[in-house]
């Protein structure tokens, strides 16, 4: 049983967890299967569990943990965003991205981190084997919080083009006038209905919406594809996405979001106790937790 409540933190039960995941819902995260699985590695006596938390309850939480002397905690859904104004200080990845996913108590005092950009770029690499920076392309629900810390993720490497599409246009012509101030790359901001012609200018299409969960939602604009693009899903589940299998039987390379979960977990690991996090270990782990036997043996790509 890796999950608890606010009402359990009230109440000073599960006193053995020094390490959680916070989200609304949060029952779906496979993180507690990652990170304790480093934990057992390295010996180290304590338990990362799943802490289910209202965005009413999250400023009551942090101070729960603070005073319960938590040593860190990683945020999901929809808390990245809302963090910013609960810490103490913020490391410069957190403040460029303007999101936090990972939390270090030091003392009482809160300092915000950020390794969703560096784990999604060690994510690309490891799926793709190449380098971002020569690419074109897209994001697909950059007016979220997953999304937006991608595209600025983006923006920092000067990608040669940036197209992020939204189906609130407000949200993404905000964001695009922001990073263009900041950047060397060419951005752009597309619709929903102009996807088609979205996929037929970029090389790699990332998608941070909810859509290509199941084939029906998959929009008619991927049918656009082709065996030259790359598609990174960052939705990861049990089984590879709708999208995934999609884009796959068009010819693209295609993967979904459990790369990147695996390596911001083990940046986060890295940031919390100061050393080395065990790899190997903690992919296995996420590999079995998620069900993915195949990716095991090597052949997932």
């Amino acid at each position: 049983m890796c999950s608890f409540s606010i009402q359990s933190l009230r109440l000073s039960k599960e006193a053995d967890f020094r390490l959680a995941v916070l989200g609304d819902p949060v029952d779906h995260s496979l993180s507690p299967s990652m990170q304790n699985a480093g934990l057992v590695s390295l010996h180290l006596p304590y338990r990362y569990g799943r802490l289910h938390v209202r965005p009413g309850d999250l400023v009551e939480a942090f101070d729960l943990l603070r005073k319960r002397d938590f040593i860190g905690w990683n945020l999901t859904l929809p808390h990245k965003l809302a963090a910013l104004d609960l810490l103490d200080g913020l490391d410069p990845e957190a403040e460029r991205l303007r999101s936090v996913n990972t939390v270090v108590n030091q003392s009482g005092r809160l300092f915000g981190f950020n390794t969703d950009g560096a784990g999604f770029v060690a994510a690309i690499k490891e799926a793709f084997d190449c380098d971002l920076r020569a690419l074109r392309i897209a994001v697909l629900g950059a007016g979220g919080g997953a999304g937006q810390t991608v595209a600025r993720c983006l923006s920092e490497l000067n990608v040669p083009l940036l197209i992020m599409v939204n189906r609130t246009v407000a949200k993404t012509e905000r964001l695009a006038k922001d990073l263009a101030a900041q950047s060397k790359t060419k951005i752009q901001t597309g619709k929903w209905d102009h996807l088609a012609e979205v996929c037929r200018q970029v090389d790699l299409l990332v998608n941070a919406s909810s859509v290509g969960l199941d084939r029906e939602g998959i929009h008619e604009g991927w049918r656009t594809l082709e065996p030259r693009h790359l598609v990174f899903d960052m939705v990861y589940g049990p089984r590879e996405t709708a999208l995934v299998r999609f884009a796959r039987e068009k010819g693209a390379r295609a993967t979904d979001g459990l790369l990147m979960l695996l390596h911001q977990g083990v940046l986060a690991f890295e940031i919390w106790f100061g050393k080395p996090a065990p790899n190997a270990v903690m992919r296995a782990a996420l590999w079995r937790a998620a069900g993915r036997s195949e990716w095991l043996s090597g052949s997932s790509h």
